[in-house]
This record gives C-alpha cells, structure tokens and sequence, in this order.
C-alpha cells in the first residue's frame, strides 16, 4: 500500500465564492433583497381574485383564471435593477408584449419588450403593479368567454390601489434565494466590486490561516468560481491565500465550486435562477478547462498546491457521463502540464443510482483499483471521490484513516 499524507483540513466556504447561509447578513445592504435572481412570485388579481398564469405551461397567452396557484401561475425573476425585471414562465419563455400591448411568453431570450417594472404599494403589504415597457400597466379584462386575458394597456396612477383596480395584483413570494455569487453581485449591482473586496479582504485574514495551523490541522479547502479567471490578476486575498499557506506550511486543495452556466443548478454554484447549463456546449467545457489552466499554470509552483478539484458536485442527468468524461480528460492533462505532483480530484454526479460508471475511465490514470471500492461505492451512493467532501465551513474534520489509504490510492494519481 502506498503511504500518502493524512490530511486534516478546513473549508473555508463563503470566502471566495458566495454561499448564503454561512453569511447572510452579506445580502442586508441589497434593496429590495427579496426579489433576487430566480426568486419564485404568483400574482393574484385582487379585482377577478384569479392567478396570472401562462396558460398550459407555454404561455401564448398570459391570463388570470385560476382559484389556485400551481406551476403554471408561478413566475421566476431574472433582476435587472431593484425595480426592474424579467419574468420566466413554466417553459422557459419570458413575459412580454409582444405587438406593444398584449401580454404573451413566447420570447427565448430576453429583451427590451420584456422588461418589466415592480412597483410596490408605499403603504407596505403585497401590492403590486407591473409596469410595461410602453409605460402602461398590465390588467386583467374580462371576456364574453369567461376568460381573462391580460394587456398592457392600463394608464393607472400610482397612488391607487383599490381592489377594483385591474392593475393591482396581490404578491405572494413562493421561493427567495439568497446563496450565491450571481444574486449577490447582481443583487447590489454598481456596488457589488467594493461590496465583494471589502468580504474577500476581511471574512478571511491570516490569522485564521495561522489559527488552523497552530490548532493541529495542515490544509485548507479553498472553493472558488470560474469568474476567478476573468481578473487580470486574482483578487488579493486570494493571492495572500497561498503566501499564508506556505508561511504556516499548510497545504492547499483548490476546489472549482462554480462553473460557467453552474453544473448542478444550486445558488451556490452561481446559478441565477436554479437552471443547471454548464456542459450543454462544448464551449462550456472549453471555458471551463481554461479555468483550470488559469489555476494550474498560477500556483503549481507553490509548494502549498496539493491539489485541484476539477468540479464539485455535477448533477444527474443534467451533466451525462459523457460531458464529464470529456471534461475530467481535459482538465487533468491541463494540471499535469503543470505540475506532476498535485492532486487531480474528480467527483462523481449528484443525483444518480449506481455510482461505478466513473470507473470505467479513471483507471487509466491510476496504477491501484482495488476491489473494496465496490463496496465503498455500494454503500455511499453519492460517493464523491475526492477526500475533502465531508468538511463542512468553520469545522475541523478530521479525515478517517480507513479512507485515506483507500481513497487517496483510487482518486490520486500516482
């Protein structure tokens, strides 16, 4: 058996790369905080006391003629400002108007015929008036068939709000997100940079690094985001990572924690609205490969590197087992072109049944498979194979004996 190093480490989440519910109070100076990205809204007129919807789910049409909410009545919000936003229907499409007045979701992509404007009663509550981009407001009408259409057509002043008002619409929020980089950045919008600077530069200082030397651990686990690669130098904590690192002889295990499109569709993977994309365009992959390279190529020469997470967490079915193959291949000849020694890691999807398929290409980087990993797999369906999964933010794990010999033989290349 080959000896390799036990590590014992600590996540530190939320740093570079936003999760939500280790800092909330990141997201108290956003107006409007509850409309984020890929916030979930049903809107009910108060004059029919019928919900939006589009109608079966596709939405030629935009109608109010429902008792009860359900999928169809619900709209996601892609925020453009604290008043202004898209509305994505059931199928994907957008809210829009689309001869200049009548209220239709047929759009793919966004644009200046599907912006909308959210004004909120001043008194407070739920109320709200949707504005078009012709400077009208959305209303609901009545026809001789019973059913409610909806037009954009309305020339309502904003200080009425009467519930015979057919601009008026009751609110409810469904699902309000605030987790990842995307809702936070675009949440503050012009004062994102100087809101994120200010967290990268104080959330985490190198006295944590010396604490968690000084405390018996030897690691740290930094997840990041692809946006990484986007600075003409890395952000300055981020550098100061790898000095403090070294200057307390901690090792390092980068983990790419967000990729383009986000792979598995959760906020913290910097998805907008809950939509997993990353992988469905070879351009994906290929931007996602130069991630890595921006990693490997910048730090494969700190003796703290241990190793590069090359994704965390890609959800089944919505990233095949082809896509991942594809890009764990490339991704791991980026790293070694750089380094020879660092750790490659490659995790398994969330969300499927037998997890062995990922064997069927790993062993041709590796000289060990041994037969007790069919029973790590039996046991752990959503095994992920990389040995620092377990750690949770602000927690000292410490990483089982029986694993590390057998996990670090499989993953590890050697």
């Amino acid at each position: 058996m080959f000896k390799f190093l036990t590590i014992k480490a600590v996540n530190l989440g939320e740093w570079l790369n936003t999760e939500g519910w280790i800092f909330p109070s990141l997201f108290d100076g956003i107006v409007n905080k509850d409309l984020l990205d890929g916030t979930e809204v049903q809107l009910k007129s108060l004059k029919l006391g019928k919900y939006l919807l589009a109608e079966l789910g596709v939405g030629s049409i935009i109608a109010a003629n429902r008792s009860s909410p359900s999928g169809w009545e619900t709209f996601k919000l892609w925020r453009i400002d604290e008043t202004t936003f898209n509305f994505k229907v059931f199928n994907n499409k957008f809210v829009g108007t689309g001869n200049g007045v009548d209220t239709v979701a047929v759009a793919t992509a966004p644009g200046s015929s599907e912006t909308l404007t959210i004004l909120r009663n001043p008194a407070g509550g739920k109320l709200v008036k949707i504005q078009a981009p012709n400077g009208f407001f959305l209303q609901v009408t009545i026809t001789i068939q019973n059913f409610s259409p909806n037009a954009a057509d309305y020339s309502s002043r904003e200080s009425q709000w009467e519930d015979s008002d057919p601009s008026v619409f009751c609110m409810t929020t469904v699902a309000v997100q605030m987790q990842g980089e995307y809702k936070v950045t675009n949440g503050y919008g012009p004062n994102a940079t100087k809101v994120r600077n200010d967290h990268w530069a104080s959330y985490i200082v190198e006295d944590d690094f010396k604490f968690v030397a000084s405390n018996g651990l030897n690691a740290v686990r930094i997840p990041i985001g692809w946006w990484i690669a986007s600075y003409p130098n890395p952000p300055k904590p981020y550098v100061g990572g790898f000095k403090w690192a070294e200057k307390y002889e901690l090792k390092v295990v980068i983990d790419l924690h967000a990729a383009p499109g986000s792979q598995n569709g959760y906020d913290i993977r910097s998805s907008r609205d809950g939509s997993p994309e990353w992988g469905q365009t070879d351009a994906s992959i290929r931007s996602t490969v130069d991630v890595i390279e921006f990693l490997a190529s910048r730090y494969s020469k700190s003796r703290s590197l241990y190793g590069v997470e090359l994704l965390n967490e890609p959800l089944a079915p919505e990233v095949t087992f082809e896509t991942l193959n594809k890009y764990y291949q490339a991704g791991y000849k980026v790293v070694r072109r750089h380094s020879s020694s660092a750790y490659v890691i490659m995790g398994n999807r969330l969300r499927l049944g037998p997890v062995r398929r990922l064997s069927s290409f790993l062993h041709i980087y590796y000289l060990i498979f041994l037969s007790i990993f069919l029973f790590i797999f039996s046991q752990l369906q959503n095994a992920f194979l990389f040995f620092i999964k377990f750690f949770f933010s602000s927690i000292f794990s410490y990483f089982p004996s029986y694993f590390s010999s057998y996990f670090l033989s499989f993953i590890f290349t050697i």
